[in-house]
């Protein structure tokens, strides 16, 4: 193995153990205000050697042929000429609140180039991802069943106190609760496309992906859970043979079982858990490799009207399923989404005013949009909560780096669902977990602390050389 592969094979394996678990422990006041900026200096830490040691002689053969490459670098462009036009130019290079400033934007683009050319070894990259989500999700656990062990919440607090006592979510090492669910959903894609595309021993990460989904249905975190829905439907629709598709039931329901157990009854879950046990009988008798896409494709259709069903009929008390039922019914509310109706608005409304370069990166703060107000019933009182984010990725390129910016960022999440779709085996698997990382980013803030996930799992999609048998 040539050096620069050792130092991918090095950089990503350190991203998935040391950089997911390292935080400021014990800081004074919380660990949360200064978890963001001590992820940016990990991040750019780890990167940096990276990009110094890999950097010689890359395989350049085949940098066309896979339309990622090209894209990133249109996007990294017109991210710098953003940043060189920004009335804030030391925020747009530097970072602002969210310490995504030009010079982390570049570390991602090149991190990615310089991954997607070399061939790090999967396997090893798997077991440490693997064994360091593992314990991130423990220490996640501890922290739901009202403990601190990193200090991460303020004093007397914990994760209970959640936008009551303090403002936003607190949870695992990653910071955000929304960032460690981005991280999560692409994980659990990643693990579940492997248990299907490559079965034998990867059926032992099942464990791991239902305490993921578990852990996603006990925080509440909408984004993240409809990623990991939209994914495992879509992977119902690559089950060629009825052998992956006692597979894909088996997975599914086990999943699924976690996820109802914990929003509808234990009944449910038990139905769901005995479905997925005649399931893995079925599999073990070898029902052979018989096409069954018809059934796929029938089945896909059955779940996904019994979802929209439920979702019209829904009348409990959990308001992402209430504000999807609205919308289905063409109504559109400014409070809707936590906020994000407004925020959205607010947020194409500036993005007209500099629609070419916007204001550069991570410059939404600066902006001074209309503040977003509710009244929080938990809290007792109205919460008025400044815009400096757009809770959409392809808005917040659009507004801070302009048009051409966020259609080169369009067209690497369309990349990564057409990796899904055309690739095999451990790259598909790969291109999925960026695929569900792209869903949940329609919804979701970009942070160092979690997006280097999607880069390198859709680096790790790409064949050797751009492999003309799933090209784009």
């Amino acid at each position: 193995m040539r050096l620069g592969d050792r130092a991918a094979e090095g950089y990503a394996l350190l991203l998935g153990t040391a950089f997911l678990l390292a935080a400021p422990f014990f800081a004074q006041g919380g660990g949360y205000t200064r978890m963001s900026g001590f992820k940016a200096a990990a991040y750019a830490a780890l990167t940096l050697p990276f990009l110094l040691t890999a950097w010689g002689r890359p395989r350049l053969s085949g940098f066309f042929r896979a339309p990622e490459r090209p894209l990133a670098a249109a996007w990294l462009l017109f991210c710098l000429l953003s940043a060189l036009a920004s009335p804030w130019r030391r925020t747009a290079f530097l970072g602002g609140s969210r310490r995504e400033g030009f010079l982390h934007l570049a570390l991602y683009g090149l991190s990615f180039l310089l991954l997607s050319l070399r061939r790090p070894g999967r396997k090893p990259l798997l077991a440490a991802f693997s064994s360091g989500l593992l314990l991130m999700e423990l220490i996640s656990l501890l922290q739901l069943r009202g403990f601190d062990p990193l200090g991460l919440y303020p004093p007397g607090m914990g994760w209970a106190d959640a936008n009551v006592r303090y403002a936003g979510a607190y949870l695992g090492t990653v910071g955000n609760a929304g960032q460690t669910g981005a991280v999560l959903t692409a994980a659990a894609a990643l693990f579940f496309l492997l248990i299907l595309e490559e079965g034998g021993r990867k059926w032992l990460l099942l464990p791991l992906l239902l305490l993921t989904a578990w852990i996603l249905a006990e925080t509440e975190l909408t984004a993240p859970l409809l990623a990991l829905g939209v994914t495992a439907l879509l992977s119902l629709l690559l089950c060629s043979t009825l052998k992956k598709l006692c597979a894909w039931v088996c997975a599914s329901s086990l999943l699924a079982s976690a996820l109802l157990h914990r929003f509808l009854s234990p009944a449910a879950g038990f139905f769901l858990a005995a479905l997925a046990l005649g399931a893995w009988l079925l599999l073990r008798r070898g029902p052979g490799e018989r096409p069954v896409r018809l059934w796929s494709l029938c089945l896909a259709g059955s779940l996904l009207c019994l979802a929209l069903l439920f979702v019209l009929t829904y009348r409990g008390w959990y308001a992402s399923l209430l504000d999807a039922g609205a919308l289905l019914r063409g109504r559109l509310e400014d409070g809707m989404g936590g906020g994000r109706v407004y925020i959205w608005k607010q947020v194409l409304s500036a993005a007209r005013e500099r629609l070419l370069l916007g204001t550069g990166p991570d410059t939404l703060a600066l902006r001074e949009l209309s503040p977003y107000s509710y009244f929080s019933r938990e809290a007792g009182r109205t919460v008025t909560l400044s815009i400096d984010a757009a809770h959409n990725e392809l808005l917040q390129t659009l507004a801070c780096c302009g048009l051409p910016a966020a259609l080169c960022h369009l067209g690497l999440f369309l990349c990564a669902g057409l990796r899904f779709f055309l690739g095999r085996g451990g790259r598909r698997a790969c291109a999925g977990g960026a695929l569900a990382y792209a869903v949940q980013a329609m919804f979701g803030i970009s942070m160092c602390a979690s997006a280097p996930v999607f880069w390198v799992l859709l680096a790790l999609s790409i064949p050797e050389g751009g492999d003309p048998a799933v090209q784009v």
